[in-house]
């Protein structure tokens, strides 16, 4: 009997010693596929999360940029007494939320993962809905209407639908991780990420451009006429067999006869002797810029066709460069060493033609090189308040180095203010009274963007000013001066 006690005994012990055995090889297993927290990527990190920052349009939905709202650029996350405030837009564009406002009211109710939560302006408290149950709770911060759009408190947002908020600086990434990511560690790609939700959106990938597409734009906008003479008109003059003056300048006045461009140089209002003439190709001349030494003429021939000419010598004039680009001729702008010449194309003609260039090298008027770019989706910009359908290539040469990469950079409703300084581009894009003023840098690498700024009002100009050392941007009822970091003076 007691030989049977201890048999049974053991038979439990190894019993139990095989279930723990087992445990353990089985925990070891399934350790051994489990990524270590260092094998996770950036990418894992962001997939189902958002990413946005205090005072901009722009929000990052699993890593594809998008606006908090289409429609108005000024809807941004705030701070208001410390706390940060989400417009409930931001709710709709990130997390498919379903948003409507009541003016009477004056109460917002969302709906999403199967609740409904009523929050009130100005209100502490907050109505939680969902399939079985009805609660009220108290909140710290209060829901408040800001610049006509409804805010909440991120904070209670993410309480109620149990997501994380992680802070870096102005960046927030809303995630259902706690502690997303290590602001030592990885703090080049926390700021790779600020970076990217500051600035301009990509459009990325052709569901982002449809998308853009859809949207009622506000093409009021339009081409500013060339500073020539009426060319359409051109060929009436020229049957006369006289040269036509077709612009002036400070120093030369330019003529256009049936084959040529004939360039005088003015001296005290009087033309002296005969300076120089470049072959005409045809008639329909859409711009012409002249230096001491370097003669630009662009003309529309299917595509635009911008000639470069160095006119140092006269009685030996060569062709430098030629640029081919499929858009619609709008201004070139020479600042110092450096040529700007801007083009745009109206996507919504073609939705499926890209900006395209070509640029011929020359020497000794033979063509000693070849270069051409289609750009594609992911290389062009849009602006967060677009206000027209069209492409806006920008083409930047130095005139004096064409040995150099042709710069460029394609931008999806720039609007028609720009301004040029050296290797600084200010754009400013207007909407009502809501005006961007956007700064880029012409660099090796292409165009760059670098910072904007906000402004209320109706502009009535912009401008450098006489000595070149400040922006002046004109508005009804004052005048405000920008340093070259955009900085009020």
């Amino acid at each position: 009997m007691k030989n049977k006690i201890i048999l049974n005994i053991l038979v439990v012990y190894f019993l139990i010693l095989s279930i723990v055995l087992v445990i353990q090889l089985s925990s070891t297993k399934t350790n051994a596929i489990e990524p270590l927290p260092s094998e996770i990527t950036a990418e894992d990190k962001l997939k189902n999360s958002v990413v946005l920052a205090i005072n901009s349009p722009v929000v990052i939905v699993n890593e594809k940029q998008y606006l908090i709202d289409e429609k108005d650029s000024t809807l941004v996350p705030t701070i208001d007494n410390g706390k940060v405030y989400i417009p409930t837009k931001l709710l709709e564009t990130a997390f498919g939320a379903n948003i409507n406002f009541s003016k009477q009211s004056k109460e917002t109710i969302i709906r999403l993962d199967n609740k409904a939560i009523i929050f009130v302006n100005n209100g502490t408290s907050i109505n939680i809905i969902d399939n079985t149950s009805e609660e009220t709770i108290n909140i710290d911060e209060e829901a408040k209407i800001i610049n006509d759009r409804f805010y909440i408190p991120l904070r209670s947002f993410a309480d109620i639908f149990d997501k994380e908020v992680f802070y870096n600086n102005d960046l927030i990434i809303i995630s259902s991780i706690e502690n997303l990511f290590d602001p030592i560690e990885e703090m080049d790609i926390l700021e790779e990420l600020e970076k990217q939700v500051k600035q301009l959106p990509i459009v990325g990938n052709s569901d982002n451009l449809r998308h853009l597409l859809r949207r009622e734009v506000n093409n009021t906008n339009k081409i500013t006429k060339s500073n020539l003479m009426n060319i359409e008109t051109l060929d009436v003059f020229l049957q006369q067999k006289k040269p036509v003056i077709i612009k002036k300048t400070n120093n030369y006045n330019i003529y256009a006869t049936e084959g040529f461009i004939e360039v005088y140089f003015v001296n005290k209002d009087k033309e002296e002797i005969f300076s120089f003439k470049v072959e005409k190709v045809n008639n329909n001349i859409k711009d012409i810029q002249i230096t001491n030494d370097r003669f630009v003429i662009s003309y529309l021939d299917n595509i635009v066709k911008t000639f470069i000419y160095d006119i140092s010598d006269r009685e030996n004039i060569k062709t430098m460069e030629v640029v081919y680009n499929n858009g619609d001729f709008y201004k070139n702008i020479i600042d110092d060493n450096n040529l700007y010449i801007v083009s745009k194309i109206d996507i919504s003609k073609d939705k499926e033609k890209l900006p395209y260039f070509a640029e011929y090298s020359y020497k000794d008027n033979i063509i000693t090189g070849f270069k051409e770019q289609t750009f594609s989706l992911d290389n062009i910009f849009y602006f967060p308040d677009m206000n027209d359908n069209q492409y806006t290539i920008i083409f930047y040469v130095n005139l004096y180095e064409l040995d150099e990469t042709l710069c460029n950079g394609a931008y999806l409703g720039m609007g028609n203010n720009i301004v040029i300084n050296d290797d600084i581009i200010y754009v400013l894009t207007s909407n009502s009274e809501n005006n961007n003023l956007y700064q880029f840098k012409a660099t090796l690498d292409g165009i760059r963007y670098m910072r904007r700024v906000f402004i209320k009002g109706n502009v009535k100009s912009l401008e450098m000013d006489k000595e070149k050392q400040f922006l002046k941007l004109s508005l009804e009822d004052e005048v405000i001066y920008y340093d070259n970091n955009l900085t009020k003076r």
